[in-house]
This record gives structure tokens, C-alpha cells and sequence, in this order.
């Protein structure tokens, strides 16, 4: 099987390289700065201080950040991973229930409003070519389909959460589809968050560099990606 086009620009082979050692130059600086203990962690990343602040709140600390994943799932200002990094790095593996938790009842909000104010709402939040482009997952399959965009990386979710409640799919069904799907890179961040304060900064570049590179493959192959989920089949190819 064919996995890398035979012509590609010269072009296009400069922006990926370009691209490429841009992230990587960006996570190095990341996890020197990490094990020195450079400008970025004695900033942000003393996780002794953080916690102890978060402590004198008491219950209030894991609301305040469930409300915060419950607004990132609604309004996205910022992408969740980060959210799920953050959960990670000051509540440990607790961050995994408490996102799982506030993603629940943010994608409770958004398919609700997507039922009750429709197509014209998605118009006015999101690009209309972005919601054409994915109209395909409204058809028959739309279960399977909103399962495995939710599951695969490098996908809209935000967009999709919305497009999910224009499905006549019973809310209890589409909220375990969300959940299961999204649990993968839940634990995931969760994971890169938490070990970003001890001292195991190997594994944890490990499975970040994994991550950016499984990511970077399914953003490169996302096209072909949608026209397998619509069912679409690829012209026959030369043998010449």
C-alpha cells in the first residue's frame, strides 16, 4: 500500500520539513526548560504552589475547574487538550474524572442548544463551508461516524458536539459516543499534564513526541480520512 504520494511539490516537502523542525525545536525548548527548571517551570510550573493554593479552596478547587472545561467545550477559546494538560498538572490522575465530568455536561449544553435553535445557530459560530464539509455526518451512519471523528485526532470536535445535536440519536447514546471517544486523549493529556511535575520527564517526551506525530499523520491524511467515512470511493490508479 501506498503511503507517501510519489509527486509531491518541492514546496510542499519545505513546509512540512519546516513545520516539522519548528515542533520539534518547540517541545526541546519545552523539556529543557523543564529539567533546568528554566524561565517557563519557576514561573508556571511550581506545582507545590499551585496546589496549595487550590488546596485552601477545598471542594471548590475541582468545580472551578470542571466549570472551565464546561466553558472550553462551549464556547472553545482554547483547545481542550490544553484544558486536559492543566487538570493533569494540578489534580493528577483525579484530572481524567474531572474533565470527563465537565466535557459531559458541556456536550449536554451544546446539543441541547444545537436542538433547540437548530442549523442557523452552527452559521453563526462556525464557518458554513466547515459545516457542508462535514454534513456527510448527519446520514445513516451518523452513530459510527461521530464515534470515530470524536475517537481520531486532528478532527473539529467542538464543531461536531454542536452538529451531533441537529441527529434525532438519543442524548444518552450520543454522550457515551463523546465520552468513549474522547477518553483516549483525555488520559492522554491528563497524562502529559501530570508528569510534566515529577521527575519523569522521559516518558513523558515519549508519549508527546508520540502524540504530535500520530496527530501530524492524521492532520496530513485528513481528507482522505473523510472520504472513507463518507463511503467514497478512490479512482482506480494507473499502473503505467
Amino acid at each position: 500500500m501506498q503511503i507517501i504520494k510519489k509527486n509531491i511539490k518541492p514546496s510542499t516537502w519545505v513546509k512540512l520539513v519546516l513545520i516539522t523542525l519548528g515542533v520539534l525545536l518547540l517541545c526541546g525548548y519545552i523539556f529543557w526548560d523543564l529539567a533546568t527548571s528554566g524561565p517557563i517551570f519557576s514561573r508556571f510550573g511550581n506545582r507545590e504552589w499551585v496546589t496549595g493554593k487550590l488546596e485552601s479552596l477545598g471542594p471548590a478547587a475541582p468545580l472551578l475547574f470542571i466549570l472551565l472545561t464546561i466553558v472550553q467545550t462551549v464556547i472553545a477559546p482554547i483547545p481542550g487538550q490544553v484544558v486536559g494538560g492543566i487538570g493533569g498538572f494540578i489534580f493528577g490522575w483525579w484530572g481524567i474524572l474531572w474533565s470527563l465530568i465537565g466535557g459531559t455536561i458541556g456536550y449536554i449544553i451544546v446539543i441541547c442548544l444545537a436542538r433547540k435553535f437548530g442549523r442557523p445557530l452552527l452559521e453563526k459560530i462556525f464557518k458554513k463551508e466547515a459545516i457542508d464539509k462535514f454534513d456527510f455526518a448527519l446520514g445513516d451512519r451518523a452513530a459510527i461516524i461521530f464515534f470515530l471523528i470524536f475517537l481520531l485526532p486532528g478532527f473539529p470536535d467542538d464543531m461536531i458536539g454542536y452538529m451531533a445535536g441537529l441527529t434525532d440519536i438519543p442524548l444518552k447514546k450520543l454522550l457515551a459516543l463523546v465520552t468513549l471517544g474522547r477518553l483516549p486523549s483525555v488520559i492522554i493529556t491528563n497524562y502529559v499534564g501530570m508528569g510534566i511535575s515529577q521527575d519523569n520527564l522521559v516518558p513523558v517526551a515519549i508519549v508527546t513526541g508520540i502524540t504530535v506525530f500520530v496527530l501530524a499523520i492524521f492532520v496530513w491524511k485528513r481528507e482522505r480520512i473523510i472520504k472513507k467515512l463518507k463511503g467514497d470511493k478512490e479512482e482506480p490508479k494507473s499502473l503505467d
